[in-house]
């Protein structure tokens, strides 16, 4: 194991030496290794090297496969230890818990993250309380998919005037279907209409279902509220509950699994009313298998 070539590069600041051994970099950076290849040194150099104490060593190594570094000669022990930090070089070392961040030159620099997050020295990334808002979510980035399923999720679902009075022959979507094996849960719902000027009439028992079954007919998602409450003439929000008990809680997977959740009435139509509507509802998304 030994240096097979050695050069200078002249007539540059930093002057460099570039030397290929077959060497690994522990030998390499044993005390008194250049002294031990004075022999192969001088067979390659034809005759002795020139060592100047401003010497760049960029050295081809072996370790598993060609490696390479730059290093510093110390004429005093004559060996090779690591070089220092040049300027527009990447720092072998790097402080406890900081990142390298490109720096406006270009530069890989050591930086601590800050703001919504913090970084600790065993990679742990903790985000700041209530600093992931709905304004710094990509649209549609975090998904059902993406989250626990004991994850409380909200949505706020506007509909309109023709869509309540619409939905006995067609259900208004709410909230679009999880996906293969999973299941919808409401939590609660809140229906807020703001009264514009004329009353609802008609229809019949409100409520949340799974799937876009005409007439409310679908599988109970929530409990119902009667149609008279909604003849309100101002503005009123009106409060449901997910199911709960056997009467209205049997869901069979044909009919609630990967289903949406759509709002829709019994009976028949509603009327006349022009109040428009926010949906806020609280639910959870769970796998079935």
């Amino acid at each position: 194991m030994s240096i097979t070539s050695l050069t200078r590069d002249w007539g540059f600041q930093p002057s460099i030496v570039r030397m290929t051994a077959t060497n690994t970099l522990a030998e390499i950076t044993t005390t008194g290794y250049v002294l031990a290849q004075l022999a192969n040194i001088e067979a390659v150099n034809f005759g002795p090297f020139d060592w100047n104490a401003t010497d760049y060593v960029l050295v081809n190594y072996v370790d598993s496969g060609p490696q390479y570094g730059f290093f510093v000669y110390d004429d005093a022990t004559q060996s090779l230890t690591a070089a220092a930090v040049v300027p527009g070089s990447l720092s072998d070392t790097l402080p406890s818990a900081d990142l390298f961040v490109g720096s406006a030159g270009n530069v890989a620099t050591a930086r601590a993250l800050s703001g919504d997050a913090t970084i600790t020295n065993t990679g742990v990334l903790t985000i700041a309380n209530l600093a992931v808002t709905t304004a710094k979510l990509a649209a549609n980035a975090v998904t059902s998919a993406k989250l626990a399923a004991n994850t409380l999720q909200y949505a706020a679902v506007a509909m309109t005037a023709a869509e309540f009075n619409g939905m006995y022959a067609a259900p208004k979507l709410l909230i679009a279907a999880g996906g293969a094996n999973t299941l919808i849960v409401i939590e609660r719902a809140v229906l807020a209409m703001t009264f514009v000027s004329a009353a609802y009439a008609a229809g019949g028992v409100v409520g949340l279902q799974y799937d876009a079954t005409v007439h409310g007919a679908g599988v109970a998602a929530t409990n119902t509220e009667a149609a008279a409450d909604f003849f309100a003439a101002a503005s009123t929000s009106f409060a449901f509950n997910g199911v709960a008990g056997d009467t209205v809680a049997i869901a069979p997977f044909t009919t609630t699994v990967n289903k949406g959740i759509y709002a829709s009435n019994l009976t028949q139509a509603f009327t006349t009313g022009d109040g428009t509507w926010v949906v806020h509802l609280w639910y959870k998304v769970i796998p079935t298998v």
